[in-house]
C-alpha cells in the first residue's frame, strides 16, 4: 500500500469535510461519496472517499442519519469549518495588506519622483512645471492582483512595468479559490503586455478558460472596462509663478492655469499631442490650440522607460522667456527621469 504523507492525508480530510458541509448547507439533504466526486472533482476512488467521510465520522466531524448512507455535520464539523473560514478570511487579510503594502512603497515613489520633478521644473524656471505620469494604455503589465475587499466589491491593482500603480473597484464576489484561479489565468494571458492591448485581449481570452460560467464572463467584462477607464495623472507646480511676470496687464493667463490645475483632463489633451513627438516641443502664442493660451509658450518633451516614451513633461510661461535656457532645462529633466527608469528595470 502506498504511504501517504500525513500532512496529504490531513489536508484531504479538511477538504472532504469542507464540501460535505458546503454541499449540506446548499441541499441539506446528506452527501454521499459519489457527489463529492462528481460536484468538486475530487481526484480520488469512491472507495478512498468513502474511507476519509467514516474516519471523520470515527473523529466526530460528521454522522448520518439511521436510514442514510450519506453523512452530515455535526456541531464539531460546523465549528471546525467556521474556524477554518476564519483562518482564511486572517490570511487573506494579511495578504492584502502585504501586497498593498509593496505596491504602495513602489506607487510612492514613483509619484514623490514625479511631484518633485514638476517641482524642480517650476522652480529652476520660476514658470508653470508639469509632469504627465506614464500613460496606463501604453505601459506594460508587471502583476495583476485581485482583492475581495468585501462581500459584493473586488479591488482590480495593476503594476505596471514602468512602476505606476491603479486601483479599480469592480462588483464582484468569487470564492478564494475562483479568486486565485482568475488572477492567475489574467497574469498568465496579460503580463507584459500594454494595458490597451489587454482590454482587447481579456474578453477573447477568457472564452477559452476551462471555467467559461457566465458569472466569470461577467466579471472579467467589469475588469477589462476598468482597464479601459485608467486615466492619467498629472502633475503641476507653480501656477501662481504667472502672476509675477509683468507682461500681463490681466488676470485671464492665470485664471486659466489654475482652471487647468483644478481640471486637468482638458490640460491632458493638449499636453497629450506632443506624447508621440520627438525632441523638443515649442508652442508659442497663437501655436497653442486654446485661445486661453494665445499670451503664454509651452516647451514640451517625453521622457522614456528604455527606448519606449512613457510620459511628458515641460514648462508653460510668457512668449518672453529665454527659450535657449528654458528648452536646456526641460532637456536635462527628462534625461534625468529617463535615468531613473533605467535604475528601476
Amino acid at each position: 500500500m502506498r504511504h501517504i504523507a500525513l500532512e496529504v492525508f490531513k489536508e484531504r480530510k479538511a477538504k472532504i469535510l469542507s464540501a460535505v458541509i458546503h454541499r449540506y448547507i446548499k441541499t441539506g439533504k446528506p452527501v454521499g461519496s459519489n457527489v463529492l466526486i462528481k460536484e468538486y472533482n475530487f481526484l480520488l476512488s469512491p472507495s478512498a472517499v468513502r474511507s476519509l467521510m467514516a474516519e471523520l465520522e470515527e473523529d466526530g466531524y460528521l454522522t448520518h442519519p439511521y436510514t442514510s448512507a450519506g453523512r452530515i455535520p455535526t456541531d464539531k464539523g460546523y465549528r471546525s469549518y467556521v474556524d477554518n473560514l476564519a483562518k482564511l478570511q486572517t490570511c487573506a487579510i494579511e495578504e492584502e495588506e502585504r501586497i498593498r503594502r509593496e505596491y504602495e512603497q513602489k506607487h510612492n515613489e514613483i509619484e514623490k519622483i514625479l511631484s518633485e520633478t514638476s517641482r524642480i521644473l517650476s522652480g529652476l524656471s520660476q514658470y508653470t512645471g508639469f509632469v504627465v505620469a506614464p500613460k496606463a494604455q501604453y505601459d506594460k503589465i508587471k502583476n495583476i492582483e485581485l482583492v475581495q475587499i468585501s462581500k459584493d466589491e473586488l479591488l482590480v491593482i495593476l503594476l505596471t512595468q514602468s512602476g505606476m500603480v491603479k486601483h479599480k473597484k469592480v462588483e464582484a464576489s468569487l470564492t478564494y479559490e475562483r479568486l486565485n484561479k482568475l488572477k492567475i489565468f489574467l497574469n498568465e494571458k496579460l503580463r507584459g503586455i500594454s494595458v490597451a492591448q489587454a482590454n482587447k485581449k481579456i474578453i477573447s481570452e477568457i472564452r477559452d478558460y476551462r471555467e467559461t460560467e457566465t458569472e466569470i464572463l461577467k466579471i472579467v467584462e467589469k475588469i477589462s472596462d476598468a482597464f479601459y477607464n485608467i486615466q492619467d495623472d498629472i502633475y503641476i507646480d507653480g501656477t501662481s509663478n504667472v502672476i509675477a511676470i509683468p507682461d500681463f496687464n490681466d488676470f485671464e493667463p492665470v485664471k486659466l492655469l489654475i482652471k487647468f490645475n483644478e481640471d486637468k483632463e482638458k490640460f491632458m489633451e493638449i499636453i497629450n499631442k506632443d506624447f508621440n513627438s520627438r525632441g523638443i516641443n515649442v508652442k508659442i502664442g497663437s501655436e497653442n490650440t486654446l485661445d486661453g493660451l494665445k499670451d503664454l509658450s509651452m516647451i514640451t518633451t517625453v521622457y522614456k522607460n528604455g527606448d519606449r516614451a512613457v510620459g511628458v513633461l515641460g514648462i508653460i510661461g510668457p512668449k518672453r522667456m529665454e527659450y535657449e535656457k528654458m528648452i536646456s532645462l526641460v532637456n536635462r529633466i527628462s534625461e534625468m527621469l529617463n535615468m531613473f527608469f533605467k535604475e528601476m528595470r
